[in-house]
């Protein structure tokens, strides 16, 4: 359910506290206004940045130059308001879904045809074409409809700023991994992730053109930005590995009574701890991707040693499985991880 609340207008500079339903508190969750005791959403949350109506200009803090229309969507380009009926429909039905009568149906059809896309879109082309492919990227990754919208809000933001754009396609993959960065909940894709899905689509974006936008326009989001921990891989790369199609296999190879739940458990137990005991100075500016596989290769380890029992994963199952480089997670395991957890017995395995 969600509570329209007109942009939570800041006349008094106050925000809603409490739930216009049921009184309780109000938090802030992975960019929205949610209710801790009915889970009403009060409200979209655009990062550093808001927006307000244009009919209250005269009564709110003119540091904020930002406006929107009614009927305006910030990932799409459509003109005001939205077609008749659907795109591609034909026969058109009334608000009742009975088919209107035939003289209206030949009004509204002409009506629809003249207000043709290219009327809605006349002037951002541009515009359109590239939030047509964010939609279908968003759609292809299944990702959330928050992390689409400040994605498109970055990349409006970017060519309203920058004098000049020198590849939209590779800006929007920009737009779009930096949304991820900054949303809490979800799990990021590396750079080079986000360029294969756009080859996949049919766009020539490689990392060397995303890291280049990140660089040239990163400025003009004015967004402090929030480095990435390996924590946040974890999650991800540990279910790669227990769907991985030979890790079965190796558990009965390996004589582990284990069933692959509990396994995926004792995984994450020991990498957490593993990771909650390497400080700031230790991690030393290391990748928090390649470390986050290296972990795993670790805690495996561990969990042999502590249960007398064989190991269970190879640095090529990880490999495999998160599509790190075979010598970055050997080179993260023996120069970081093995002294410090192993070879010094610095730390103590949890029980």
């Amino acid at each position: 359910m969600y509570y329209n609340s007109n942009f939570e207008r800041k006349i008094s500079n106050k925000l809603l506290t409490t739930c216009p339903e049921c009184g309780c508190k109000i938090i802030n969750s992975d960019f929205e206004r949610v209710c801790i005791n009915c889970g009403l959403v009060i409200g979209e949350i655009f990062s550093d940045h808001s927006y307000i109506m244009s009919n209250m200009i005269e009564s709110y803090n003119l540091s904020n130059k930002q406006y929107v229309a009614l009927g305006e969507r910030i990932n799409f380009i459509g003109g005001l308001g939205t077609c008749i009926d659907f795109e591609n429909s034909y026969y058109l039905k009334d608000k009742n879904g009975n088919l209107l009568p035939p003289v209206s149906q030949k009004l509204f059809r002409r009506l629809k045809k003249n207000y043709s896309k290219f009327i809605r879109i006349k002037n951002f082309e541009t515009e359109y074409r590239i939030l047509k492919i964010l939609n279908n990227v968003v759609s292809y990754l299944n990702l959330n409809n928050i992390i689409r919208n400040n994605a498109a809000y970055f990349y409006r933001k970017i060519i309203k700023s920058a004098p000049r754009v020198i590849n939209n396609i590779s800006l929007i993959a920009f737009c779009l991994y930096y949304s991820l960065r900054q949303n809490n909940d979800s799990v990021p894709l590396s750079i080079k992730e986000i360029s294969k899905i756009f080859q996949i689509i049919g766009h020539r974006v490689t990392p060397r053109l995303i890291i280049r936008d990140g660089i040239m326009y990163k400025k003009y989001l004015d967004i402090k930005d929030s480095s990435l921990k390996s924590e946040k891989y974890l999650p991800r790369f540990i279910n790669e590995i227990i769907t991985h199609q030979s890790l079965k296999e190796r558990l009965i190879k390996k004589g582990i009574k284990w069933n692959l739940s509990k396994y995926k458990k004792e995984l994450t137990i020991m990498a957490e701890f593993l990771l909650k005991n390497l400080n700031r100075k230790q991690r030393g500016g290391r990748n928090p991707l390649i470390l986050a596989g290296a972990i795993i290769y670790c805690a495996d380890k561990i969990l042999a040693i502590k249960n007398s029992q064989k190991k269970i994963l190879t640095q090529k199952l990880i490999s495999s499985a998160t599509k790190i480089a075979e010598y970055s997670i050997r080179d993260h395991y023996v120069s970081l991880l093995k002294p410090i957890f192993l070879r010094n017995n610095l730390m103590k395995i949890p029980k």
